[in-house]
């Protein structure tokens, strides 16, 4: 029996997606691509994947959309496979999935996946990352902050963190496979009380060479994390911090609990404690009562501010939200316009803050995959370098050690060029 998978959506289900990988393996599958199972299916050969899951997002309607048409693509397979459907979406709206043509399981808990039709063992972790040079560890899951425009409380439930105990061991079970380089996930890792604690733990492994955070609230971000992370060697110096609007009148209206004034606080602590920082930050446009001076407070605070990557969302009305019952929403067209504007920015922010590294030499951990002719190194503030490889560059394989030290050399556009040093 062979399975593919196919996740939309967050760190958080990739891991899962991971963790179920694991499960199916357990129960005796073989687990395919879903990219070559397609090319599989197209040529109707008899061992394309029997059963197919898909892991789901409902954080805008687009996943969704996504989901559904990938759901009626397998279904038109001969032989048709067993599909199932989990995550997000599953929890929030399963009803809307059951009625697309093809689907066999909507079943939102992976856990109940295994017990309920694998029944076999529920694992405490993952001992791989399928198709990935790092890893991504979850310590905390769920959300209760209850943002007026988010979807994902109601998903994700309250929140709750794994036992320290059971993430260490997973560490180490990565580490026996190669792995040296760490991502920690969550729904809300802001929520998570013993971060300090778990960052210090997974650092003192010897094995570990870099250990990043994913997406976290302002509110997660104390000063003694920011001193840990500033004085070692082996800490990310990325941070990903969601600002949604730079306009005091509409972060009031999303329910969040910040001003811009101290989201600005916040971004100069870190270029404080840790200086070659990159920051990231998700914005969100086209919300409720969005003007142009409520956009031009968000241009502005990004355009002066130390902010180095942008994610840009155009704002999409879910179910169950308070927002669903708000007013004055912009035209579609406005939402276009700015997300166009704030993606050029960013884009602007992005070339700069790289552009400050030229001529200066960053270790770099080395992906398995290249781009053209060139191979791909990733530095600890995420900056991607491409370099041509060196007859002994064997020796840095990405699964062995995996690291080496680039210089930076030219800028272009999206592009970053350097030279083993």
């Amino acid at each position: 029996m062979r399975v593919s998978f196919k996740t939309f959506g967050c760190r958080l289900n990739q891991y899962d997606t991971e963790w179920l990988r694991e499960e199916f393996k357990l129960a005796g599958f073989e687990c395919v691509d879903a990219r070559k199972s397609n090319d599989i299916c197209k040529n109707n050969e008899k061992n394309n994947a029997d059963v197919c899951v898909v892991n789901t997002c409902t954080v805008t309607a687009r996943p969704c959309k996504e989901a559904r048409k990938l759901i009626r693509s397998w279904a038109r397979r001969t032989p048709k496979p067993f599909i199932i459907a989990t995550g997000c979406y599953a929890k929030i709206n399963p009803e809307e999935i059951l009625q697309v043509n093809g689907i066999d399981l909507v079943e939102s808990d992976p856990k109940k996946i295994v017990t309920n039709f694998l029944k076999v063992p529920l694992l405490s972790g993952i001992k791989s990352f399928s198709g990935r040079d790092k890893a991504f560890l979850k310590v905390q899951e769920g959300c209760d902050q209850f943002c007026s425009y988010c979807i994902v409380p109601y998903a994700r439930g309250k929140p709750r963190e794994r036992p320290l105990k059971e993430i260490l061991q997973e560490v180490e079970n990565l580490i026996q496979n190669g792995y040296r380089e760490f991502i920690l996930t969550g729904t809300n890792l802001g929520k998570c009380k013993d971060l300090l604690r778990i960052v210090k733990s997974i650092e003192s492994f010897p094995e570990v060479r870099r250990l990043g955070l994913g997406s976290i609230e302002p509110i997660g971000i104390s000063d003694k994390l920011l001193e840990f992370i500033g004085n070692s060697s082996k800490c990310s110096k990325y941070f990903h911090i969601p600002l949604q609007s730079g306009d005091n009148k509409i972060l009031k209206s999303m329910g969040r609990w910040y001003t811009r004034e101290e989201y600005e606080t916040l971004l100069h602590r870190i270029r404080e404690k840790v200086p070659d920082s990159a920051i990231g930050a998700d914005v969100i446009v086209g919300f409720f009562g969005e003007g142009d001076a409520e956009f031009l407070n968000t241009y502005n605070l990004i355009a002066n501010s130390p902010i180095s990557r942008l994610h840009i969302f155009k704002y999409s009305q879910r179910p169950m939200t308070q927002a669903i019952n708000f007013e004055n929403e912009p035209e579609s067209m406005v939402k276009r316009e700015r997300s166009h504007v704030l993606i050029k920015l960013g884009e602007k922010k992005w070339v700069e803050f790289r552009s400050q590294f030229i001529g200066k030499t960053l270790e770099a951990h080395i992906e398995s995959s290249s781009q053209d002719e060139w191979r791909v190194g990733v530095t600890s503030n995420y900056i991607k370098i491409l370099f041509e490889p060196q007859k002994n560059c064997d020796k840095y394989d990405s699964m062995n050690s995996g690291f080496i030290n680039l210089r930076i050399v030219k800028i272009d556009g999206a592009r970053t060029y350097g030279k083993v040093a």
